[in-house]
């Protein structure tokens, strides 16, 4: 009967467990993928000293495929060791679902990751954080997603972990800088006032290395630093706890001053977007009737009646209704726009 064992590395060259060392030692094949994070030569050499074992680099499309892993673990014990915890890539947990199906039997040998170790470190409550995201290359272009989902955790008070992806084949990973710059850019696009020069941000670098880096402190001045080699995460705090605080100023050398509440300055998508909707409807309205006098009083009447209760289903917190309302009363006045009957400028 053969085994599939998954084994974390940790977060550097010191991190794999007692477990996890015995784990590869005792295994028939032994198998090192890096992927999220920087290839260091000497881990491989420390870790096949240690355990005893010749231990194969393998690429993210090996692991990916899984056929010779999957065929070998059939009749032997085959350890696959990865940076972190094993089970943070959807890619090792598919693998391990396709192990399971296959009828191999599977064991998880656990390490700390950035998932949890950037979270402790950065003095936060684990409880308050929401939604985490990872930053791409690819994402880099719109910031679409990772705008939206600090904007969700900010509404309910909660912090924002944005994991940096590193990628080995480019040998390279997202700068902390490039996605603060891309949070500008998606503020400057949808204009839902998530992000500004203001926000307070935390960028934790190389974590669980001797080089490892904390810094803090408002988005416009962080936008500027290099913070050097990969991996990094940026933390987007939201509500604090008068602790939180307190942690934040010690660990980052911050000045309680400089600690704001994220979440108190965002507003939800319809207070953003609403008034600026209503001061453009009423405008066009007035617009409207000093140009056709009381031939269209009736529906202008109406498009008005429809924006006021935009404005009280907004105060009573009902967005969907306020905004449809004000769909409506902007759709009454295209209606003049579509038929001809007035020329209408938004």
């Amino acid at each position: 009967m053969g085994r599939l064992i998954f084994v974390g590395l940790g977060l550097g060259p010191k991190g794999i467990t007692v477990e996890g060392i015995e784990a590869i030692r005792n295994s028939d094949i032994a198998y090192l993928e890096y992927y999220t994070t920087p290839h260091e030569p000497s881990v491989v050499n420390e870790l096949s000293s240690e355990t005893g074992k010749e231990i194969t680099v393998v690429s993210r499309e090996f692991v990916e495929d899984g056929k010779r892993i999957l065929e070998e673990a059939k009749s032997n014990s085959v350890a696959l060791a990865v940076p972190g915890d094993p089970m943070i890539a959807t890619t090792h947990n598919e693998l391990r679902v396709r192990a399971i199906r296959m009828g191999i039997e599977t064991t998880i040998v656990h390490s700390a990751s950035i998932a949890s170790a950037a979270l402790s470190i950065s003095g936060l409550h684990f409880y308050k954080f929401g939604g985490a995201i990872t930053a791409t290359a690819e994402t880099l272009n719109t910031m679409e997603q990772i705008y939206r989902q600090i904007h969700i955790n900010l509404r309910l008070g909660k912090h924002t972990m944005v994991l940096l992806e590193y990628s080995a084949e480019r040998g390279e990973g997202v700068k902390p800088s490039n996605v603060l710059e891309g949070l500008l850019r998606a503020e400057e696009n949808y204009k839902r006032e998530v992000v500004s020069m203001d926000t307070l941000v935390l960028v934790l670098s190389r974590i669980g290395r001797q080089d490892s880096s904390l810094v803090a402190g408002k988005l416009g001045r962080l936008v500027k630093i290099d913070y050097g080699e990969p991996p990094h995460s940026i933390i987007v705090p939201g509500s604090l706890h008068f602790t939180e605080r307190e942690a934040i100023a010690a660990i980052f050398s911050l000045d309680e001053k400089e600690i704001h509440d994220n979440s108190s300055r965002v507003k939800r998508t319809a207070e953003v977007l609403l008034p600026k909707y209503l001061e453009k409807t009423r405008n066009v309205i007035e617009s409207v009737r000093e140009k056709t006098g009381k031939e269209y009083s009736l529906l202008l009447e109406n498009a008005e009646l429809y924006a006021r209760d935009a404005e009280e289903f907004l105060l009573k917190g009902e967005d969907e209704l306020a905004m449809l309302s004000i769909g409506y009363a902007e759709g009454l006045i295209d209606s003049l726009n579509f038929t001809g009957a007035v020329k209408i400028e938004w």
